[in-house]
């Protein structure tokens, strides 16, 4: 089955939370969500990463790894893997060098800047990302998520992903939505994706359900 493609990466997932210091840090950290969705055309994996090298730390790690396994045996699998480290010259504002490595467009050195927030009840990404390349693109990634803290052990859950790519020409575009509900370090729901791909921005829309979970 397709899906077993998963299971390797998702235990490397759980073995960076094994290797955490459980010292308490001086500055929030983001937490860790991993999340597989199943569609009625394709299933994708994600995991983001945005990490403090140290408590108090200027200085971060952000990784992104989302691949996509077609249900057409014939379309070859997408996925992206992003790598930054990033320097915190102000207050939720990073500058970062790193690279990115896609099943279309192979490895290339990035440059970056990044605003993040987040709270025990929400988190914002907003990334602007640039690949220095002869033929490379410009994109922004833009996440929020919200996830009310409170007695209840079952709490609503809602995120939005999107993202722009461009180069001369639109290149690929898409936004994911989230809704359903988070149960302790559990989240669950349905899920829809809508991506628009090439030039001429032609979508394709894959409805389904997500399961996930957070590693603080």
């Amino acid at each position: 089955m397709k899906f077993i493609i998963f299971i390797p990466v998702l235990l490397i997932s759980f073995m960076l939370k094994a290797q955490e210091n459980s010292a308490q840090f001086q500055i929030p950290q983001a937490p860790i969500p991993v999340e597989v969705m199943v569609g009625a055309k394709s299933t994708m994996y994600q995991m983001t990463v945005d990490k403090r090298f140290a408590p108090g730390s200027r200085f971060k790690f952000f990784n992104l790894i989302n691949y996509e396994v077609d249900d057409n045996e014939f379309t070859p699998d997408s996925y992206i893997i992003q790598t930054l480290g990033y320097y915190e010259f102000a207050k939720g504002f990073d500058a970062g060098v790193g690279g990115n490595l896609k099943a279309f467009g192979g490895f290339k050195p990035i440059v970056s800047v990044q605003y993040t927030n987040f709270s025990r009840e929400m988190g914002i990404v907003i990334q602007p990302v640039y690949e220095v390349h002869k033929d490379g693109e410009f994109s922004t990634l833009v996440m929020f998520e919200w996830h009310p803290a409170g007695e209840k052990n079952i709490q609503p859950y809602f995120k939005v992903q999107a993202l722009t790519a461009w180069a001369s020409k639109h290149s690929f575009s898409y936004h994911n939505w989230r809704l359903g509900a988070q149960y302790k370090i559990f989240r669950f729901g349905p899920a829809l994706n809508v991506e628009y791909i090439g030039p001429s921005a032609n979508s394709v829309v894959n409805w389904g359900c997500f399961a996930g979970v957070v590693i603080n």
